[in-house]
Formats: structure tokens, C-alpha cells, sequence
């Protein structure tokens, strides 16, 4: 019964989590303005002050393979490269919408 409440708790975490996460993820992905010279706005920079903190303490120790695969998307942009791993930008762009989907249906977001 205990490590089922464990679960629960670890899994409204994460909701909370892709419920700050994912509308600021979803912005950023859509945000072609630079920050400035090389520069990209990623999903941290439209997240509210109060919360970033938080959400940077989440993401330090709570990484996984889709956070992965968005740190290497805002990477691979604010260096300018053409592609990730094989993928053209758009389709790895694509890729990450597609899973933004089903992390929005899995968690009700």
C-alpha cells in the first residue's frame, strides 16, 4: 500500500510538472524570435519567475528521454545546425509536437 502511494505522489509531481512545462515548451517551440545574436528563447524563458527555480531543480533531477531529446532541439538551434541525429529540424521539431500530444493525453493537460 505504501509504494503505491509513493507512485501516486511521484506521478502528480509530474503532472505538475508537464503542466507548467509543456504550455512554455509549446511557446517556445513556436517562438522564432532570438534572444539575441545566437540565442534561443527555450521553455525556461517563459516560464513564471516564481516557478523557475522549481522547474529547473525538477529538470536536474528528473531527466528522461523526451527532456533529453528537447534539450537537444533548443541546442541544435541556437547553434544553427541543420539537423539532430539524422533528422532534419523539422522533423525532429514534428517528433517533439507528436509526444507533447501524448504526454498532453496522458496526463489530462
Amino acid at each position: 500500500m505504501e509504494k503505491e502511494s509513493i507512485n501516486k505522489k511521484k506521478i502528480m509531481e509530474l503532472k505538475e510538472f508537464y503542466r507548467i512545462y509543456i504550455p512554455a515548451l509549446e511557446i517556445a517551440m513556436n517562438d522564432k524570435e532570438p534572444l539575441g545574436s545566437f540565442s534561443v528563447k527555450g521553455p525556461e524563458y517563459y516560464i513564471d519567475d516564481n516557478l523557475r527555480y522549481d522547474i529547473a531543480m525538477f529538470l536536474d533531477k528528473n531527466e528522461d528521454y523526451f527532456l533529453e531529446r528537447v534539450a537537444y532541439y533548443f541546442d541544435a538551434l541556437d547553434h544553427n545546425f541543420p539537423s539532430i541525429q539524422g533528422k532534419s529540424m523539422e522533423k525532429y521539431a514534428k517528433e517533439l509536437k507528436e509526444d507533447i500530444d501524448k504526454i498532453k493525453k496522458e496526463f489530462d493537460l
